[in-house]
């Protein structure tokens, strides 16, 4: 017998025994061969830098994956388990496929945990099957941007991500001048009908690019209703939303100096450059959220309450006390304090906490003005209580008859005296406010 023949045999002999092997073993060849392709361009998915999504524009693929780890598990440990019993060495085809499929299934549980820790900022670690369905239920749960009727309103917190529009303005105007140097050169070099086309061809690339980069650059919007906190991705990514109710103590943290947001509720957010003042305004929100009666008041709103504050002092006892007043319907109110302290000291009387950082009374202010006026009168002498400051029913007030002409806003009920300036923007209301009252001179 030739050596072509003896050689012929002898692939056959392996090609019958590879199928004898793929017969006995009942199709868990077939499965690992079909389950390596679909894992494979699962990994893919999770290590894209926009990876949600990719997995949220196919998501059968996680499905099919999910789906076959239940039985790959066993069809892995049957296939290999033959193959020692048999020997079959360690580069044969059905081996190696075994192996790369185990190697392949670690690098996907791998990317999946990474992933939930992104999202979830889970303190377990899950095994690869329960990992892909909670995988499944976080990135497919269908979101709504529609307000429901326990959302009366929402309030823009603010973006994040916008700087990156300013470099590309900013290249644009780089580019230009480059066009203009460019058109100079090839003018003087060559002749200006070629450096006219060839600029004219150079700045609409550059303008399609700055546009196109743009487009995928635009900084995400951050939102606030009575249940949850919306976070609207920029460049097709799907939106976030945590479920006020979710958040615990410390839900809310500032990272670094330059305002980088985390949030962890049932939802894992993490917003770099978001901005300090916006994560300390966010707090606040989020601090009085957090109550379930301040959540359960705000869904029944119809409309907010009329309210307007500006700084003030108090005399009393022939002494100056300065503040911020707070003006509404009802009448006045006073807390006593510097900077923050009325924030707090009103953040206080509705949750019963303190932040460690700054804690405007507007931003107090505007959450709770969509509490039911009698509630929030209720918390606002709650904190005069605390702080020893002034409320005066609107019956009980007398206005300045020069309020109209007057800059300052003079306010008395007895001896004592608020003064304070509003802002120029409020004026007109503070002015409704006080002929609301129905009193003067």
């Amino acid at each position: 017998m030739s050596e072509r023949t003896r050689t012929g045999a002898a692939l056959s002999e392996s090609r019958a025994s590879e199928g004898d092997l793929r017969r006995r073993l009942e199709g868990r060849v077939e499965l690992i061969e079909s389950a390596l392709r679909r894992y494979r361009l699962l990994a893919e998915q999770l290590e894209s830098r926009r990876w949600r999504r990719q997995v949220c524009a196919a998501p059968s693929l996680l499905r099919e994956v999910r789906e076959l780890e239940g039985s790959l598990t066993e069809a892995l440990e049957r296939t290999e388990r033959r193959c020692e019993l048999e020997g079959w060495p360690a580069d044969a085809r059905i081996p190696t496929s075994a192996r790369r499929m185990r190697d392949l299934q670690a690098r996907v549980s791998t990317l999946v945990d990474r992933r939930l820790d992104e999202l979830l900022r889970r303190p377990e670690s899950l095994p690869l099957r329960d990992a892909l369905v909670k995988l499944e239920e976080v990135c497919l749960q269908d979101v709504s941007l529609v307000r429901t009727p326990g959302e009366p309103f929402s309030l823009r917190i603010g973006s994040a991500g916008g700087g990156m529009q300013y470099v590309l303005a900013a290249q644009f105007v780089l580019g230009l001048f480059l066009g203009t140097v460019l058109f100079d050169g090839l003018g003087n070099s060559f002749n200006w009908g070629m450096a006219l086309v060839v600029t004219a061809v150079a700045l609409w690339l550059l303008l399609l690019l700055t546009a196109s980069l743009l487009r995928r650059r635009t900084p995400g919007v951050l939102w606030l209703t009575p249940e949850r906190l919306v976070w609207l991705a920029p460049g097709g990514d799907p939106p976030v939303v945590v479920r006020l109710d979710s958040l615990g103590d410390g839900a809310v943290e500032p990272e670094g100096p330059w305002g980088t947001l985390a949030v962890r509720g049932d939802r894992y957010l993490h917003l770099p450059r978001f901005g300090r003042e916006k994560v300390e305004r966010l707090r606040v929100f989020l601090e009085l959220f957090r109550v379930p009666q301040v959540r359960a008041n705000a869904s029944r709103a119809e409309r907010p309450v009329t309210l307007v504050s500006y700084p003030a002092q108090l005399r009393r006892n022939n002494r100056w006390t300065p503040g911020q007043l707070v003006l509404s319907h009802r009448g006045v109110y006073f807390i006593p304090g510097l900077d923050s302290d009325p924030g707090a000291a009103l953040l206080k009387a509705a949750t019963g906490r303190r932040l460690d950082s700054r804690v405007e009374l507007t931003w107090v202010l505007e959450a709770l003005r969509w509490q039911p006026e009698s509630e929030l009168d209720a918390l606002l002498a709650r904190a005069i209580a605390q702080t020893q400051g002034a409320a005066w029913a609107s019956v009980d007030v007398r206005v300045s008859p020069d309020v109209e002409e007057e800059q300052d806003v003079h306010l008395s009920r007895g001896k004592e005296v608020l003064v304070g300036k509003p802002a120029s923007d409020d004026r007109g209301t503070v002015l409704q406010l006080l002929h609301g009252w129905g009193v003067g001179g």
